[in-house]
């Protein structure tokens, strides 16, 4: 952990609880593909299903929006919806991470957000939780520039900006497939948090760290 020199966190299920807006926004997706794709309503369950996208937390689970960009959906016309149809008030800000769990990993090396959601979401988790957007050397959105069905292009981008080299990389998030396999593939480190505020024992043991019910640490 020492070597560390750039790290990348995840925001949705990994700064707050994905629990809280989970079926929140698998509906918003199906009435999304009902009203603009012609879906029945269980035809779009059963795709969004068979695609590991739930109306509950999974180990499996992937991102609506990558899922989407891999079908050449409308990408600004989804994020337009979402935004509007973004259920942040009903994230718990107690069920968060705090301000200085965040700072504490700050201090480590430069603290990049790099999200599939939009800027404008960004801007509400953030102010739900009550965590500042200094605390971040960058944020990067799913913004016209940064649409990409994996997170590994965005990644590699953002190493060769801040000239790290993977092994000095660590990505945090909340989901293997989407947040831990590309930084992996790419020779980087990921921990993968079951909670958001399981980060605090990760910290605690952060010389060490090892795999335990709260995350999963891959070096």
């Amino acid at each position: 952990m020492k070597n560390i020199r750039l790290i990348i966190i995840d925001m949705d299920g990994t700064l707050y609880d994905m629990a809280d807006l989970i079926a929140d926004g698998f509906d918003t997706a199906v009435a999304y593909m009902m009203k603009f794709y012609e879906f029945e309503k269980e035809d779009a369950i059963k795709t969004l299903n068979d695609n590991h996208i739930y109306p509950y937390v999974a180990a499996d689970a992937r991102s609506t929006t990558q899922f989407f960009l891999s079908r050449f959906i409308d990408i600004y016309h989804w994020d337009s919806y979402r935004s509007v149809h973004f259920g942040y008030p009903l994230i718990v800000k107690e069920k968060a991470m705090t301000e200085e769990m965040l700072k504490k990993l700050a201090d480590i090396a430069p603290l990049v957000l790099l999200t599939n959601n939009t800027r404008i979401n960004v801007s509400h988790v953030l102010n739900q939780i009550g965590v500042s957007e200094d605390i971040f050397t960058e944020i990067m959105c799913n913004e016209n520039e940064n649409k990409s069905p994996t997170k590994a292009v965005l990644m590699e981008k953002l190493m060769k900006e801040y000239d790290v080299r993977p092994e000095e990389t660590l990505s945090i998030g909340d989901r293997f497939d989407v947040d831990a396999k590309p930084m992996i593939m790419l020779g980087g480190k990921a921990l993968i948090l079951k909670k958001p505020q399981y980060l605090n024992k990760f910290l605690q043991e952060i010389e060490d760290p090892r795999d335990c019910e709260e995350y999963q640490y891959y070096d």
